[in-house]
């Protein structure tokens, strides 16, 4: 090859890393939003705006919900 002659193309990539970019940022995302919730949580229940929520009925609701979206973003 000479100096002058193009360069060949780039073999493709077998993982496009732009596609899962997303994947490396999610931890910090969730993380906040943990965060976030947890202080609107107590500062609605210091405000005493939380005194109807009964917790026995909420967590597991909490739970199945999230187990849903889960799954769901799963089948997408």
């Amino acid at each position: 090859m000479s100096q002058m002659d193009p360069l060949p193309p780039p073999l493709p990539s077998s993982q496009d890393p732009s596609r899962y970019s997303w994947q490396r940022r999610s931890g910090p995302f969730w993380g906040g939003g943990v965060l976030i919730l947890l202080g609107v949580y107590f500062l609605l229940a210091n405000l005493h705006l939380l005194d109807w929520l009964d917790w026995n009925i909420a967590w597991p609701v909490i739970l199945i919900a999230l187990g849903v979206y889960l799954v769901a973003r799963r089948l997408r």
